[in-house]
């Protein structure tokens, strides 16, 4: 039994005793916290971790540059097919979306698969009748899970489903009795209930709807972002039964900026999010190909890079005509292309996000070298385009289902973390995932995480290892991973510019293909500020470094 299991057993014998007797209550509590205080101070270690060769690497900590505040919504999940595992990583936001999203009646909760399933509607998102049971539903879950931000979609691709009968034919595609259409405001005063009646969804009156029962995006149980769809350069794909011709950038970006108002009207520190961009090429283009010539000359006409400028320059326009800031948040999609190749090239993948030169094994690294790194040439845009626009990656994975899920996992969150994205949520997940996830959020299974400030921070060879740092309550913080297959890493962590003596590291690691986080080692510091600690081949390591060994277990080895 785990120490948080262990008290919570603790805490409800004790509340159950204490109606007999307090004296009692207070015994066997007693004895119990001593269990624990033992269990947190003694662990037992395997001698055998680490391989007989090992390489060295230097990791220098800058105190001396400024620190970067870091966003505490970058350790996301997406909800659907997740709710099971809310627990297994500490998880700080939630987003509802995906393809399903686009076709959901939030007045009947109707949703249709589209191409990922026959183009069935059905039930799948929620066999309730009542109105907008998914966002509450959406709410429910993050208050259980002590989740603080919670993210929805709404619909823009002009229609949704009109019932829970099955599959669409080809001759049932909108505009047809199986799709009800889409608008974005109501005329006059929103009813208490929706018209089933009339074959119409208002998006304004199921915000309002929304904020009638949960409260607005500053209470807590409020949904705090809404996202304008989802994916809309793959709508004439994904979902042709609402949308068959590819979505133009003038029809995006016009129904963008109507939907993002009407929204803005009710809510108004509700944070828009768009447009959902699914990979690279809608970055680039949209969905615009050689049978239109509309990118093309908004292009040449505007001196635009890619899409992304297009689309911030037309929110930032539309927002300062309408004196509202009409988009918060960026919204991207990234599936790694080399991370699909092996684990090899996986380990790899995120340095296309942030690092000058490196080219990826993939199309990428090969044709699109000009936007890469993709993450600073997508803070390049913003900055030029709509200033102060926040950035998400709201859907990702880099897969793997081994030791380089984990390895690549916590190297893409110490990079969002220092790229500045404000949200991000990892689409699906499995168990090697989530502990990358959870060395940020929970190390040490009492609830320890990643500090708040990022320090900059520095390897020798980042194919071989990347770190990144961050102050934490008087601690340092430091994500290392070792990317090789074969040899330890013998890491020297150089301190030596703070201004604060440390003297004592822990060091807690996913190794070994186990998946779970376990303290390895306890070293103290042969100099001041300075620590040598070797790390287990192929692993993802938290690193904690602070002014005094008691803080740290005793590390006893077998």
């Amino acid at each position: 039994m785990n120490g948080k299991k262990k008290f919570a057993l603790i805490i409800a014998l004790a509340a159950v005793l204490c109606a007999c007797t307090d004296t009692a209550a207070e015994t066997i509590t007693d004895t119990q916290d001593e269990e624990i205080e033992e269990e947190m101070t003694e662990v037992t270690v395997p001698t055998d971790i680490y391989a007989e060769s090992g390489y060295d690497m230097n990791i220098v900590l800058d105190f001396s540059a400024e620190a970067k505040e870091i966003s505490p919504y970058i350790y996301g999940v997406n909800q659907y097919g997740n709710q099971e595992n809310y627990d297994k990583a500490g998880f700080t936001a939630v987003r509802q979306g995906g393809n399903r999203m686009t076709a959901y009646n939030w007045e009947t909760n109707a949703s249709n698969a589209g191409a990922d399933w026959k183009f069935i509607s059905d039930s799948h998102l929620s066999s309730s009748s009542g109105p907008a049971d998914c966002a509450l539903t959406l709410s429910r879950e993050a208050a259980e899970n002590g989740i603080s931000y919670k993210l929805t979609t709404l619909q823009l691709a002009g229609y949704v489903a009109a019932d829970k009968k099955g599959a669409v034919t080809e001759e049932e595609t909108a505009p047809s009795e199986r799709f009800n259409e889409v608008r974005f405001t109501t005329q006059g005063e929103f009813p208490e209930t929706p018209d089933l009646t009339d074959g119409v969804v208002y998006m304004d009156e199921y915000v309002n709807y929304i904020i009638r029962q949960l409260g607005n995006s500053e209470s807590e149980t409020g949904i705090q972002g809404y996202s304008l769809d989802n994916e809309p350069a793959l709508w004439s794909g994904t979902h042709s039964e609402v949308h068959p011709e590819p979505v133009t950038i003038a029809e995006l970006c016009d129904k963008s900026i109507e939907l993002a108002y009407a929204v803005k009207q009710l809510d108004p520190e509700a944070e828009i999010f768009g447009s959902a961009l699914y990979g690279y090429t809608a970055y680039d283009h949209l969905a615009d190909d050689d049978s239109s010539t509309e990118w093309d000359e908004l292009k040449e006409e505007n001196g635009y890079n890619w899409f992304i400028d297009c689309y911030l320059d037309n929110m930032r326009k539309a927002s300062e005509e309408k004196g509202v800031r009409l988009l918060d948040v960026l919204d991207i999609h990234y599936y790694s292309e080399s991370a699909r190749n092996d684990a090899k090239d996986r380990v790899q993948s995120v340095r296309t996000l942030y690092e000058e030169g490196f080219s990826e094994n993939s199309w990428i690294g090969q044709w699109c070298m000009g936007n890469v790194p993709i993450l600073s040439t997508v803070k390049e845009s913003i900055d030029k385009y709509y200033p102060e626009t926040k950035l998400a990656i709201t859907e990702y994975n880099f897969g793997g289902e081994d030791m380089s899920g984990t390895i690549v996992q916590a190297e893409a969150l110490g990079c969002y973390a220092d790229m500045g994205v404000y949200f991000a949520s990892i689409w699906g997940g499995n168990d090697c995932q989530f502990a990358g996830i959870r060395l940020y959020t929970d190390y040490d299974g009492r609830g320890s995480a990643f500090g708040d400030m990022l320090i900059s921070t520095a390897t020798d060879d980042v194919s071989l290892s990347s770190a990144y740092a961050a102050d934490s309550d008087g601690q340092v913080t430091v994500m290392i991973t070792n990317k090789d297959t074969d040899s330890n890493e013998n890491a020297v962590i150089d301190l030596t510019s703070s201004d604060d003596s440390y003297t004592a590291a822990a060091v807690y690691a996913v190794y070994d293909d186990s998946f779970e986080i376990r303290l390895i080692n306890v070293v103290e510091s042969a100099e001041p500020n300075k620590f040598e600690v070797t790390l287990p081949l192929y692993c993802a390591a938290m690193v904690v470094v602070s002014d005094d060994a008691a803080d740290f277990p005793t590390v006893i080895n077998e």
